[in-house]
Parts: structure tokens; C-alpha cells; sequence
């Protein structure tokens, strides 16, 4: 948990003012995408949940500070001039409950893996 908030801080940091909020929203997608998919399976949705939140405050914070504005300027860009949070990706849905005697994966061997 701790790794992806180190990770979305540096995607968000001050050396990187210079670039949109649209490029620093699909650079965290690409990331917040293999975040999720490595922790799906479990009961993880709390801690997506608490990742997502973090993520869309840290952009709205570097929205203010690319802007020279007030904390609340970069919530307002996001929230009411983007309705889709500048394409921040939704992580709600994805998780996959754990299944007393059931194998993770429909098919053994899924996507080409064989036996070693």
C-alpha cells in the first residue's frame, strides 16, 4: 500500500508541472491498472478504494499547483469541469471473491502456459 502511494506521489510530484493533467492521469491509469489487477483476487476492494481515493486527490492538488490556485480549485476542475475525473480509472468492480476449494482460474493451463 504503502509502494503505490510512493508510486502515484512521484507521477504527481513538482517536477512534472510542466506536463497536462490528461498525460499525468494516463500515466497513473497505466500504473493504478497493474495495481489492481495484481491485488483482484481476495478482499481487496477497501484498500482499491482507499488507492483511487489517494490518486484523485493527489491530482486534483497537482491540478492546483500547475494553476498557481487554492486547494479547492484543482477538486472543482476535477469534479465539476470533468465528469469522468480527467480518464482517472475506476477501480470499483474488479475485485474477484475468493472461493472455498475452487482453483483461482477457470482453466488449469489459461493463456498458453505449459507444464514445466
Amino acid at each position: 500500500m504503502q509502494h503505490a502511494r510512493d508510486r502515484i506521489r512521484d507521477l504527481t510530484g513538482r517536477r512534472r508541472l510542466g506536463l497536462w493533467p490528461e498525460l499525468i492521469a494516463e500515466h497513473m491509469n497505466m500504473f493504478l491498472r497493474g495495481w489492481a489487477a495484481y491485488f483482484k483476487y481476495g478482499h481487496s476492494a477497501r484498500r482499491l478504494s482507499k488507492i483511487r481515493q489517494y490518486a484523485r486527490m493527489r491530482l486534483a492538488l497537482f491540478i492546483s499547483r500547475k494553476h498557481r490556485r487554492s486547494r479547492n480549485f484543482g477538486w472543482r476542475v476535477m469534479i465539476i469541469s470533468s465528469p469522468g475525473d480527467l480518464g482517472l480509472v475506476s477501480l470499483y468492480g474488479i475485485t474477484v471473491p475468493p472461493r472455498a476449494g475452487k482453483p483461482w482460474r477457470a482453466k488449469p493451463n489459461a493463456g498458453g502456459e505449459r507444464r514445466r
